[in-house]
């Protein structure tokens, strides 16, 4: 009779346990390799899609006013000076304001309603503005001054249809026929169509213009664009675009501050010069040849508001419009990208 023993179990060497331990080692290595390099890119590809959508903010807020700049409801601008006239009521709404930014030596009333000059530009430099000064604005950029009023009516009366929109107390607006308006502060909300001309007429010299319809009314919407710098202020360091736009709801009225898109850090404006096309880009023209500017070149920089997002911290130069090797502040993992757009000065075409 035969007795079948069991066979004793056998278990891992030492060296098969080791190199068991290795490979397993190797999987998860590879493994955490894979997911913090797909962690990496993930991070990186959000940051970059960020930096284009507030490119992509910035430069449309910006274009959108300089195709606009000028714009008096029709009236031309070559015309604007003499055919655009700036109610008494006005004038003295912001006369004594000393948040209307306007340069040193200058009045306020001059400066917000200066409707034959529909843009001012400073090349690098916030000299002679009392609400932005080397403290709080980035260093090297360009600041822009644009004066329009709205693309859509707020008021509309042909002389034949039902007068259609009105306006709302203290707000600034422009009154048309497309040959000559009145700029006026309206004390109510009003119906041109009604007997009064001019809502503020109490403080005119005269009847607001134009006195018969068919006329318009725009809300006045003069915007300074420029790049804050926190961290002249409140210590993040973090760049943004702001601008300044008339608040009229307050009395005085005032330039308030209203900031876009962060990680805006620099803004360079260059101008198409040329008679009949753009023969050349000056960042420094005159005041003639601004006026006479056909186009606007846009040139922003934009870095990532998040840190760690890219392996290199090697410090980068750019060139931006006229502003050749611009050094930005390295700092850990962040990301910049440059981004130009040009725009035509659509009003200031003779």
């Amino acid at each position: 009779m035969h007795h079948t023993h069991p066979r004793q179990q056998q278990g891992l060497t030492l060296v098969e346990l080791m190199i068991a331990l290795t490979l397993g080692l190797i999987v998860i290595g590879v493994i955490i390799g894979v997911f913090l390099s797909s962690s990496q890119n993930s991070r990186q590809n959000e940051a970059i899609a960020t930096v284009q959508d507030n490119a992509r903010f910035a430069l449309d807020s910006i274009s959108r006013d300089l195709a606009m700049a000028g714009y008096w409801g029709g009236v031309r601008l070559v015309d604007a000076s003499d055919n655009v006239r700036i109610s008494a009521a006005a004038r003295a709404a912001v006369a004594s304001s000393t948040g209307t930014c306007g340069p040193t030596g200058e009045t306020p009333d001059v400066w917000l309603f200066n409707v034959g000059t529909p843009i001012q530009f400073r090349n690098h430099t916030v000299a002679q503005l009392p609400c932005l000064t080397s403290a709080n604005v980035q260093d090297n950029t360009d600041v822009l001054m644009v004066r329009r009023v709205s693309g859509v009516a707020a008021y509309r009366n042909d002389g034949i249809n039902t007068a259609v929109g009105g306006t709302v107390e203290n707000r600034f607006y422009v009154k048309t026929n497309q040959s000559i308006a009145s700029l006026f502060r309206a004390v109510a909300s009003f119906d041109l169509g009604g007997p009064a001309d001019c809502p503020d007429s109490s403080g005119i010299n005269e009847t607001c213009r134009p006195v018969n319809t068919p006329v318009q009314v725009y809300a006045y919407t003069p915007q300074m664009y420029y790049v804050r710098n926190w961290l002249k202020t409140i210590g993040d360091g973090l760049p943004i675009l702001c601008r300044r736009y008339l608040n009229d709801t307050l009395n005085p009225p005032a330039m308030e501050e209203d900031c876009l898109a962060e990680g805006v850090e620099n803004l360079q404006i260059e101008w198409g010069i040329g008679a009949d096309t753009v023969e050349n880009y000056t960042s420094t023209p005159t005041a003639d040849q601004l006026f006479q500017a056909r186009t606007a070149r846009i040139t922003i920089l934009v870095r990532t508001t998040a840190l760690n997002v890219q392996a290199s911290n090697d410090a980068k130069t750019f060139t931006l419009g006229d502003l050749a090797d611009f050094s930005p502040t390295p700092a850990t993992g962040v990301l910049r990208r440059s981004f130009t757009t040009t725009v035509q000065l659509k009003n200031f075409q003779p």
